[in-house]
């Protein structure tokens, strides 16, 4: 009698442990899925995320944003046109009111991939460039601040930029995509395994129309395009490489901010040269 109860109490341990074994077992797939795959996608895979809504909620980063709204929606200036904006003692007079929404990862090509010194490979292929958040304000007009890295741990104001497009791709990653940007060309692509797909009309043409191709297909691609433009390159020394054509911005000594146009993404300066984003609108000539 007493070996039947110890045979039935140990079956009632071994069962009792169950759920905890497959919970485990759960936790240990949920972890495996989220493997290179899902590196760098959203706001959780932001290093020191908390470092970024620190930022993002700052006053400093609050009254840029207003100094860039105080600015005309940008459309007919030249390249390279720069408009001062008057000072004003509270920079958010007269500005509609506006949300900061929680900042996104956002992944650009890696030069040694566009060099084609690395493997086509995820990790090697894109690496994370800023933390982005989207602007909406209720007059409906849209921007994006981006963060940049400060270490390996913190954040610092980079720029603000007309339009919200670079967050909204950024937002669309998951656990089994991650989303990237051409910035030379505008172009925003998926990548699932070792398939890249585009997300935008930019993307579609700089695949050349295909509907998606293999990673290292389009490490082939963005080689031929851009290898001798890389930093130090004559392309990049002529000043090419910032986008506004022969010459780069100058930044400001002045406290007001620049809103610099012709890009269709204007950038606030804030203070100067805090603000100074140094653009890689690459334009092929």
């Amino acid at each position: 009698m007493r070996d039947q109860r110890t045979s039935a109490t140990r079956r009632a341990a071994r069962f009792s442990r169950l759920p905890v074994t497959l919970a485990l077992g759960a936790s240990v797939l949920l972890s495996l899925g989220a493997g290179p795959a899902g590196a760098a996608k959203g706001p959780a895979d932001l290093p020191n995320l908390q470092a970024a809504l620190d930022t993002l909620k700052s006053t400093a980063t609050h009254d840029a944003v207003c100094r860039f709204l105080s600015a005309p929606v940008p459309g007919g200036e030249s390249p390279g046109a720069v408009v001062t904006l008057p000072a004003k003692a509270d920079p958010c007079e007269g500005v509609p009111t506006f949300t900061i929404k929680d900042p996104v990862a956002l992944n650009e090509i890696a030069p040694a991939f566009v060099a084609g010194t690395a493997q086509p490979t995820l990790t090697d292929a894109v690496k994370l460039a800023y933390a982005v958040a989207g602007v909406t304000t209720s007059a409906g007009r849209t921007a994006t601040v981006l963060l940049a890295p400060t270490g390996t741990t913190g954040w610092h104001l980079a720029a603000v930029r007309e339009g919200d497009t670079d967050a909204t791709y950024a937002g669309k990653a998951d656990l089994a995509t991650t989303v990237f940007s051409e910035p030379q060309i505008h172009g925003y692509y998926q990548l699932k395994l070792t398939t890249v797909e585009p997300l935008n009309d930019a993307a579609r043409q700089g695949l050349n129309g295909q509907p998606s191709v293999s990673l290292a297909d389009y490490q082939k691609l963005v080689k031929g395009r851009y290898a001798d433009k890389q930093p130090g390159s004559e392309y990049d020394t002529k000043g090419f490489s910032s986008g506004f054509g022969a010459g780069r911005p100058h930044s400001s000594t002045s406290s007001a901010p620049l809103v610099l146009g012709g890009s269709g993404a204007a950038l606030a300066f804030v203070g100067g040269a805090v603000g100074l984003l140094r653009r890689r609108r690459a334009r092929l000539r």
